[in-house]
Parts: C-alpha cells; sequence; structure tokens
C-alpha cells in the first residue's frame, strides 16, 4: 500500500502539490476559494459546450463527408486555394483553438494538407467582429495593417510548418 502512495505522488506529484495548496488557501481564505471554484465551474462548463460542439462537428465530418472531397478542397490538389480558404476560415473562427485541435487531427486524417491547417489556426489571431471595435481604440491604419500582417503571416508560417513537418 505504502509502495503505491508513493508512486502516485511521484507520478502526480504537480497535481498533489496544487492541491495541497488549494486545501490550504480554503481554510485561509474560504470565500475567495469558494469565488474560485465558482469561476472554475462556470469556464469549465462553458468550454464543455464548445468541446462537445467539435467533437460532433469532427464526428460528422468524418463519417458524412467523403475522404476525396477533403483532399480535393483542403489538400494537395487545392493548392493555393486551399490555403487561402484555411485563412478565411480562420479569421471567421471563434473559441479556443485548442478546443478545435480534434477536428484538425481529423481534417489531417481525411488529407487536409498540413499548411490549411496550420494557416488556419495562425488566421485565428484576426477576430472579424472586433475590427470596428479596434478601428475606434487604435486607428484605422494600425488595426488594417496588424490584420493583414497576421493574415499574410498566417499563410507563410502554414507553408514553413508544412515543410519542416514534411521534412523526412
Amino acid at each position: 500500500m505504502r509502495q503505491k502512495s508513493l508512486s502516485f505522488l511521484k507520478e502526480y506529484a504537480l497535481e498533489t502539490i496544487i492541491s495541497l495548496i488549494a486545501i490550504i488557501l480554503i481554510f485561509l481564505n474560504p470565500h475567495k476559494a469558494y469565488l474560485g471554484v465558482r469561476n472554475a465551474f462556470f469556464t469549465y462548463l462553458n468550454l464543455l459546450l464548445v468541446m462537445i460542439s467539435v467533437a460532433f462537428l469532427a464526428g460528422f465530418i468524418s463519417e458524412v463527408v467523403p475522404k476525396d472531397i477533403i483532399k480535393k478542397i483542403l489538400g494537395k490538389e487545392s493548392g493555393i486555394k486551399g490555403v487561402l480558404l484555411g485563412s478565411i476560415l480562420g479569421t471567421l473562427m471563434v473559441g479556443p483553438a485548442y478546443a478545435f485541435y480534434p477536428f484538425f487531427k481529423e481534417m489531417m486524417s481525411k488529407g487536409a494538407r498540413v499548411s490549411v491547417i496550420a494557416t488556419t489556426i495562425g488566421a485565428w489571431a484576426i477576430k472579424l467582429p472586433w475590427i470596428p471595435f479596434a478601428i475606434v481604440l487604435l486607428g484605422v491604419k494600425y488595426v488594417l495593417l496588424l490584420n493583414f500582417l497576421v493574415f499574410v503571416y498566417a499563410i507563410l508560417s502554414g507553408f514553413i510548418v508544412e515543410y519542416f513537418v514534411n521534412l523526412k
């Protein structure tokens, strides 16, 4: 039993330390601990909805969309059009990028190019609905130039990532 406990503590050392700190903080300041747990719960709930949606989308595409269609639209055959489509889709996507990683994995297993996925993730930094607000605060020249450069960088980084991933 002692050996199992030591093995558990070694394997989950960071989690154990964080749990102990959390327990100590609960006793030192229960009100703040309650607020922290409450905020963590609602954050988890919001992320759970996104994760379920993405899982459904990935499963739907996996079962409904044929592999050759994905290859044609986002694969090697698509050329620069696929990368441009990925960059445009990236600017339209909302939510945390890591929630969509299972979806991106599914797309790659169906034949999507690495550059298309990398470009989509890079272009995610552009938030189209926020551009008018950013223009009011930062000015039109700055916001448009910044977003243009992010868009171009997303495309370039997609090709760079594809080059290094495909090195054998």
